[in-house]
């Protein structure tokens, strides 16, 4: 039997789903050198972002039926890349594939638009044969603000915090804070370090950091640190009056508020990283001092 191509297919995000915005195609060629890659168009151009996500969460079941009409030779032979919403629709597609026994070769979700608590982020790793690669950045403003204060979902995003545990066979990439100095993206306004820095959530930051990883590159080592409620991070108060360390780590520490309740994340350089309730807040430490490992 002849070995098939391999094949990616590149599921855009908000704005970009009906073709490809200038140079993408050529990064996610360069990700996938032996790969053929496709650019697979979605009805998400739809300015009212609610409507986007609910044609996102519609369109992956026409892409998870496409991939299950497939001989189980073309779907081990297949790769998803999916940013932001098509990031969102690569978890639902691996979802409903795994519900039906069915696995592709891999998956890679960059900044991907889904609520961090999402049942689909449990089961899709069951419908990879390699390791699902998350690619999250923390810092990334339109997921970690944007898309939390009005994107009508009461979880914070997948694309900037992970999960608050670990799911199976998935693997959770922390961009370098510098990427957006690393990589050139051609817009025009991106000449801009300053505009370049807030538009963080481009696909171009996250496909280059998914190619470095492709090709062994280390982690970035940088904690990610899961959210509750939305996180402005600055300087707090320590004197320790209005609060009880919980726990602490490698100079983090886990407070509770001695009159509200709330608990809040705290870094080594005394900034907060993270606040909220307390078993969330809880599970977010658990998975602050596992990377410290």
């Amino acid at each position: 039997m002849a070995i098939m191509a391999a094949t990616v297919w590149f599921i855009p995000g908000w704005l970009r789903s009906e073709k490809p915005a200038d140079g993408v195609l050529e990064c996610v060629t360069n990700a996938f050198p032996t790969a053929q890659v496709e650019f697979k168009a979605w009805d998400g151009d739809n300015v009212v972002w609610p409507l986007s996500v609910d044609s996102a969460d519609k369109e992956s079941w026409r892409f998870a039926f496409e991939i299950a009409m497939k001989p189980p030779e073309a779907r081990t032979n297949l790769t998803l890349v999916g940013h932001s919403l098509g990031g969102r629709i690569t978890a639902r597609v691996l979802a409903r594939l795994a519900e039906n026994g069915m696995k592709i070769h891999q998956a890679i979700l960059m900044g991907a638009a889904i609520p961090s608590d999402d049942p689909d982020i449990v089961k899709m790793g069951r419908a990879s044969e390699l390791p699902v690669l998350a690619v999250c950045n923390p810092d990334d403003n339109v997921l970690r603000y944007v898309y939390a204060t009005v994107g009508g979902e009461k979880a914070t995003a997948f694309g900037a915090n992970g999960t608050l545990s670990p799911c199976e066979n998935v693997v959770e990439c922390v961009t370098p804070t510098n990427i957006t100095r690393q990589v050139e993206i051609g817009e025009k306004w991106a000449v801009i370090s300053a505009l370049k820095h807030v538009a963080n959530h481009h696909e171009k930051f996250y496909i280059e950091y998914a190619r470095r990883i492709l090709g062994g590159e280390e982690p970035s080592g940088k904690v990610m640190v899961p959210q509750d409620f939305p996180t402005v991070e600055g300087r707090v108060m320590d004197s320790m009056i209005w609060w009880d360390v919980l726990d602490s780590s490698g100079g983090w520490k886990l407070e509770k508020n001695k009159v509200t309740g709330h608990c809040r994340i705290l870094d080594p350089k005394k900034l907060r990283a993270a606040w909220g309730r307390e078993a969330e807040m809880r599970a977010a430490f658990e998975k602050v001092k596992q990377q410290l490992k």
